[in-house]
């Protein structure tokens, strides 16, 4: 796994020697050549490898604990081998939710390749096909979060499938209805125009699901994580990790530490910064919003260095390679990476004892005996948080890097932008 890793970060530095590509002006074609097929069949063979390898190789030394006594818990591990991997993703409907993963990590995948091949020119099939294969699971998402932050937590009363087929019915329609209603009230606020600014609202109006599985299940393990992952970085064994990694593993392990102890400082900032703006109005908003809101503006007006770090990096960032180096490293870090070690934590149980408040679909003595139990961990994982990862990073990408995306004309043309 190492000198795969090792193989891997060398692509990712091999980016920067590949010919710039002009960003000024994005256009598509409809042309079908070799040329226009080539990101498609790259995305293709890269996503078979990873599914084939990469997500076994990650939910091997997969462990549950649960306390026996004060402060004394009692450790098993539920896969040692990629045999055990393959076996437990055929169980129950992880499929499903490994295909979820899978239709948004192609999606990017074909983006980077495009990047790559031509920046200033996209094959129009393959925009489709990215926005269908990202759509479907950000369309997604939010419903089995729902469904399975509703579900029952006591698995010895079974529900029946009639029960189980209404139960989702119930929370597609409520899902729907809610988020007309939030368009519907922004169509007559704004007097018949419905703004970008609502169909925002409507969007996080309809991730709302997923947003809170997220914030409670990092709630409630965030000491845990922080805890046992920097065990990891410092070589030790731990529940988590409980196989001594080598160097890229432990340097992985230390930029998610580094993500956990700026979670809380972000989050905060975010919400403040938001707040901020909206009721304030600020004539320098757009700044504040840029420069990494309340604390990044603040630190940016004041040290001239930074500033000046900043103005190279407005420079870098127009480049292609730039951005699909940004695309490669968040699919490694955050979209590879991260959405494991939720999954790990899920089947770990690290919620029961780690802190309150989080999502636990079935207790540590469930996960440890049932393969329907240990299998909804891992599709809740897949299905419930692959559309919402994929969604951040698109906007981001947008936010960003706006002058290589597709479509950027279109979007501004109807007042989509940072104002």
């Amino acid at each position: 796994m190492g000198r795969s890793l090792h193989i891997g970060l060398g692509a990712l530095l091999s980016l920067f020697f590949l010919p710039s590509a002009s960003a000024s002006s994005i256009t598509t074609s409809n042309e079908l050549t070799l040329m226009s097929v080539a990101p498609l069949l790259t995305a293709l063979i890269i996503a078979f490898f990873v599914r084939r390898w990469f997500i076994p190789q990650q939910l091997k030394n997969l462990q549950v604990a649960f306390e026996i006594e004060d402060d004394l818990y009692e450790v098993h591990r539920i896969t040692r081998t990629l045999r055990d991997s393959r076996r437990l993703l055929k169980a129950g409907r992880v499929g499903y939710g490994v295909l979820l993963y899978m239709m948004g990590l192609t999606g990017v995948l074909i983006l980077i390749a495009e990047l790559l091949f031509n920046a200033s020119l996209f094959a129009q099939f393959n925009l489709y096909i990215i926005a269908t294969l990202i759509l479907i699971p950000v369309l997604i998402s939010p419903w089995e979060s729902l469904n399975s932050q509703l579900s029952s937590r006591r698995r010895d009363v079974r529900s029946s499938i009639g029960g189980d087929l209404i139960r989702r019915f119930t929370t597609l329609v409520f899902l729907v209805i809610s988020t007309l209603l939030v368009l519907a009230y922004g169509y007559q606020a704004e007097g018949g125009t419905l703004t970008p600014t609502w169909l925002a609202f409507a969007m996080l109006m309809f991730m709302a699901p997923t947003i809170f599985a997220y914030g409670r299940i990092m709630g409630a393990s965030w000491n845990m994580l922080l805890i046992n992952k920097w065990r990891t970085t410092r070589g030790r064994a731990n529940p988590i990790d409980p196989d001594k990694n080598r160097f890229i593993g432990r340097l992985f392990s230390l930029l998610l530490v580094l993500f956990l102890l700026t979670m809380p400082v972000t989050a905060l900032n975010g919400i403040l910064t938001v707040l901020y703006v909206m009721i304030n109005s600020p004539a320098n908003q757009a700044d504040v919003l840029n420069y990494g809101g309340i604390i990044g503006y603040s630190i940016f007006i004041r040290i001239d260095v930074i500033s000046e770090i900043l103005f190279h990096w407005e420079f870098v960032k127009s480049l292609p390679q730039f951005l699909s180096l940004y695309l490669t490293l968040n699919i490694a870090i955050v979209g590879l990476a991260f959405i494991f070690e939720l999954t790990r934590n899920l089947i770990l149980g690290g919620q029961s004892f780690g802190g309150m408040f989080g999502v636990t679909l079935d207790t540590p003595r469930e996960i440890r005996a049932e393969k329907s139990a240990q299998a909804r961990q891992l599709t809740f994982a897949f299905a419930g948080f692959s559309g919402y990862t994929v969604l951040l990073l698109i906007l981001v990408c947008y936010k960003e890097f706006g002058s290589l995306m597709p479509l950027t004309a279109t979007l501004e043309a109807n007042g989509v932008d940072e104002g």
